[in-house]
């Protein structure tokens, strides 16, 4: 077997295809949506630190948007990964070059989310479900609209397997 072929069948690092073949059912939609949590909350974590700072401006409000967001927006990332819900084509979780974009662009939707619905629900005396609908419904949206802005940074996304040298 020469060495080219040896290498496009080996899995390395993160690759949902390899995921897609191996894992399954109840299994595969754990994970998924485990990974989605984690990368929302890691890459927003400049934001979840400005929202505590700020917490006191809207004590109820802001973290009622900041768990929807987190508890509407991990579903939505996981089913915007795997493309069951088709938002545009993401970049692999392991793609080193696209950190700081995530970060920068997943901490200002957590802010957007977060910050921006608590303010706004508390002008116009609206109920704290409203808040938690509000950071939902902001962050699936945002979510939805990051494929075109790694698009616009970095060009399409690169779908090969990751290289061991």
């Amino acid at each position: 077997m020469s060495d080219e072929s040896r290498e496009s069948d080996e899995p390395r690092g993160y690759d949902e295809r390899h995921y897609t073949d191996t894992k399954e059912g109840a299994s595969y939609w754990t994970e998924r949506l485990f990974f989605a949590g984690i990368e929302l909350t890691v890459l927003a974590s400049p934001a979840l630190v400005l929202g505590l700072v700020f917490q006191s401006a809207y004590p109820d409000a802001l973290p009622t948007a900041g768990i929807g967001a987190v508890v509407l927006g991990s579903p939505a990332l996981a089913l915007f990964r795997t493309r069951a819900v088709d938002a545009g084509e993401w970049p692999r979780l392991g793609e080193v070059k696209s950190v700081p974009l995530r970060v920068a662009y997943f901490s200002a939707l957590y802010l957007l989310a977060t910050l921006g619905v608590a303010a706004t629900t508390t002008a116009v005396s609206g109920p704290l479900p409203l808040a938690f609908l509000g950071g939902g419904v902001v962050q699936v949206l945002g979510l939805a609209a990051f494929p075109t802005a790694y698009r616009a940074v970095h060009g399409e996304p690169v779908r090969r397997r990751s290289r061991r040298r």
